[in-house]
């Protein structure tokens, strides 16, 4: 079971996400990082032995600049792998972020405008794809209305796709320490048999294990590290 440490990015510093509700997203207090800087973050990340990050660029989601220079930073300065949703709508957008030295683009509902670009994508560059399924609720979180379709219909398009795996990303769950949406988890698994992420609402090692069990292949997590409730012994034990 892979554990994935997330970095969400707002003004050059990371910031607690919480619902979903970016504009009351503060920096970060962690028991693990001395400051809310996004390289002694993902060093603490590093030091924990994880392999993996998500970063989130939540200022060019929101079309308030970007944080590609930290990108860059994060990738020169540790050994960690790292994936980065930056909020991509066309194949055009990605070039600047594959060269700042990423291993793995998350392409999401809430800003790719339609399948045709993940094809593109595939077409121009040799690199790891992954989709991103945005949920709050029930609810998908889509700009395009191309992208507006049934949970499980999102599903097969993002395999059909070819994209190596899927995040199911439950957004309103996000820094609520309310337990991960297991049902969207199921529903996942009938339809497809690419490896599936799970993020959003996970509090500790029992419900990474539950997720586990019922086939998940990774999950995101931020709170519960930075308070503690999941630390290095607990990573050892999956």
């Amino acid at each position: 079971m892979r554990i994935i440490p997330v970095i969400d990015l707002k003004n050059g510093l990371v910031v607690h996400a919480k619902a979903g509700e970016r504009e009351k997203y503060e920096p970060i207090e962690s028991h693990i990082a001395d400051s809310p800087e996004p390289l002694s973050v993902a060093l603490a990340f590093q030091n924990l032995g994880l392999e993996e990050l998500y970063v989130a660029d939540l200022d060019r989601i929101s079309s308030n600049g970007d944080n590609l220079d930290i990108l860059s930073q994060l990738t020169s300065r540790t050994r960690i792998r790292i994936m980065v949703d930056g909020g991509f709508r066309k194949a055009s957008e990605v070039k600047p972020f594959v060269e700042s030295g990423v291993a793995r683009i998350v392409l999401a509902t809430e800003t790719l405008e339609n399948f045709d670009e993940i094809r593109r994508i595939r077409d121009n560059y040799d690199l790891s794809l992954v989709g991103s399924i945005d949920m709050k609720g029930k609810r998908v979180v889509a700009r395009s209305p191309r992208m507006r379709l049934p949970f499980s219909k999102l599903i097969q398009e993002f395999s059909d796709a070819k994209v190596e795996e899927i995040i199911i990303l439950s957004l309103d769950r996000v820094g609520a320490s309310v337990g991960p949406d297991e049902e969207l988890l199921r529903k996942a698994l009938e339809v497809t048999t690419t490896p599936l992420i799970v993020g959003g609402g996970i509090r500790n090692i029992t419900d990474i294990s539950e997720l586990r069990d019922l086939g998940a292949s990774g999950v995101l997590l931020a709170t519960s590290l930075h308070e503690g409730e999941i630390g290095e012994e607990e990573i050892s034990l999956l």
